[in-house]
């Protein structure tokens, strides 16, 4: 099991579950198992992994059946296990997103002004994190990129990840490495367009203002209900992630009315056309 962070929210939404199931608090479980009440809210907050120790007595304390302490223990054990093909980044990549990004069956991503990085060319990327900034050394741009590319792997094979894109006009005129990168990945937008699993649209000049205009984020969605889904925003002091049932919610209606605003997909390729047109002439 690779992306131990998804199990480990997993089970932190079914011990909480039991626990209130139980009608107790997370002080009152902090005060049986004489510990801090933090740990609690870290374990559930999945912040922290919990050990097999652990899990044992929270589930006694519940009072959980036999079936499902075993399926939770086994979840727990999972959840623990290290790995990942991120691993060798993890100077690279402190936060989380990565192995969410893997576990995840949809991902909605709103870019205003530069292409998403599941859809970057190695040339477009390298402008990107130089852009970023200047003092990345260049085996650091390297190692970056190479990140970039094997998330792309997952759009490709079986069960490729489903991504709706969408755009800014903006994105298609922000030149990034110079005119023939800029005209190589918006040609990669076009052949992205294509595959079953992806959804490119365009939000054209006059669409006006809409919704979250010019603030990025991304809604990771997984298998099943058991996992609520994510939402990621980014700028250059970090990463924000929202899991709150009703903050999720506003993202969602936000992109739903961006979608309605938003050139359709043949519309959007026919304007990317128009702008590598424009570029080379």
């Amino acid at each position: 099991m690779s992306a131990s962070l998804v199990l480990r929210r997993r089970l932190a939404g079914e011990l909480r579950a039991l626990r209130l199931k139980a009608g107790m608090s997370q002080e009152d479980v902090a005060t049986h198992l004489e510990v801090s009440s933090n740990k609690i809210v870290r374990i559930e907050n999945a912040q922290s992994s919990v050990s097999i120790s652990d899990l044992r007595q929270l589930l006694a304390l519940f009072r959980a059946d036999a079936q499902t302490a075993e399926q939770l223990l086994d979840l727990g054990r999972n959840a623990r296990k290290r790995g990942g093909w991120w691993s060798s980044y993890r100077d690279l990549l402190p936060g989380p997103y990565i192995q969410l990004e893997a576990e995840a069956t949809l991902v909605r991503n709103y870019q205003p002004s530069k292409v998403p990085g599941l859809l970057q060319t190695p040339d477009y990327a390298r402008a990107v994190v130089r852009a970023s900034s200047l003092t990345v050394p260049p085996e650091e741009v390297e190692r970056r990129i190479a990140v970039r590319l094997k998330r792309q792997e997952r759009l490709q094979g079986d069960n490729p990840l489903e991504l709706h894109a969408l755009l800014d006009e903006a994105v298609l005129h922000r030149q990034a490495g110079g005119a023939e990168v800029m005209r190589s990945q918006l040609e990669r937008l076009i052949e992205a367009a294509d595959l079953p699993n992806v959804s490119l649209r365009v939000l054209p000049y006059d669409a006006g203002l809409y919704p979250a205009a010019g603030n990025p984020f991304v809604i990771l969605t997984f298998a099943g209900s058991v996992d609520p889904d994510v939402v990621l925003c980014e700028n250059r002091v970090g990463e924000r992630y929202f899991h709150d049932a009703d903050e999720v919610a506003g993202f969602h209606a936000d992109f739903r009315q961006m979608i309605e605003d938003a050139l359709d997909e043949t519309t959007s390729v026919t304007l990317i056309k128009k702008a590598i047109t424009e570029m080379s002439g």
